[in-house]
């Protein structure tokens, strides 16, 4: 069964972008929510923190499949998968999964093309090698942070973008809790300012092709239990299938 439509193929080609809307239930999504925040709140009364931007005003929190049978499932979800490994292909992998928290009075973080992308020679691949999937566990909106890009800078291959220069084709793509933004990693894009007085949640989850050192190590990082149960797309996901003689 094809889950993605010739129009969204086109869409991820062109634009180097696609908004999956309500792709994820409501029920799982509050769900996705209140666990996020949770340990969010817990890493920072541990100290453990990973904040940044001005102010501590935005946090991370890493390595989500290890942290919640929750985050082991969505990370499979389908039509996400499909649309990374319409990009990356079928054999791609994760490289990391992690809650992003911008709390109230996060400054706009700037365009930016992703990891490792960024620190390659002009000109760079003219196919994708990294993708995210952003998924809006709250509404996404011009005053909460809206995700930025400008359509189409995918192909834009011995440019990079200026740090806070306003594009005249930049835009901010705005959806309802519960959608997945799928980006190519290339593509000029970052979070803008939240003007609101909650915080804005969601996760990231990022893949590479095969050929690619992860963000995260997962084979290290990730606990037995969740690996003696993960279904074999799970563990493709982690990396087994990149090793030898450790699939059978």
């Amino acid at each position: 069964m094809t889950l993605l439509t010739e129009s969204e193929k086109t869409q991820l080609d062109q634009h180097g972008f696609l908004l999956l809307e309500r792709l994820i239930s409501a029920d799982t999504t509050a769900r996705l929510r209140e666990r996020s925040l949770a340990l969010a709140e817990a890493e920072q009364k541990a100290g453990k923190g990973h904040s940044y931007l001005a102010n501590d005003s935005a946090q991370r929190v890493w390595n989500l499949v290890d942290k919640g049978e929750i985050f082991e499932e969505a990370i499979q979800q389908p039509k996400m998968l499909a649309a990374m490994e319409y990009l990356l292909g079928a054999d791609c992998t994760l490289s990391s999964f992690t809650v992003n928290v911008l709390y109230p009075s996060a400054p706009d973080a700037g365009l930016h093309i992703d990891y490792p992308l960024s620190g390659l020679p002009p000109p760079r691949p003219n196919f994708p090698m990294v993708a995210n999937s952003v998924w809006f566990l709250d509404d996404w909106t011009l005053e909460n942070g809206a995700t930025s890009c400008v359509p189409g800078s995918h192909r834009r291959l011995e440019a990079l973008p200026e740090p806070y220069v306003a594009y005249d084709d930049e835009l901010q793509i705005c959806g309802p809790r519960g959608s997945v933004l799928i980006v190519n990693g290339a593509i000029w894009h970052g979070s803008s300012e939240n003007r609101t007085n909650e915080p804005r949640v969601g996760l990231l989850g990022f893949f590479c092709r095969s050929i690619l050192k992860p963000q995260q190590a997962h084979l290290e990082l990730v606990s037995d239990d969740v690996i003696s149960r993960a279904t074999p797309t799970l563990r493709r996901l982690l990396g087994f299938d990149s090793l030898p003689n450790m699939n059978d």
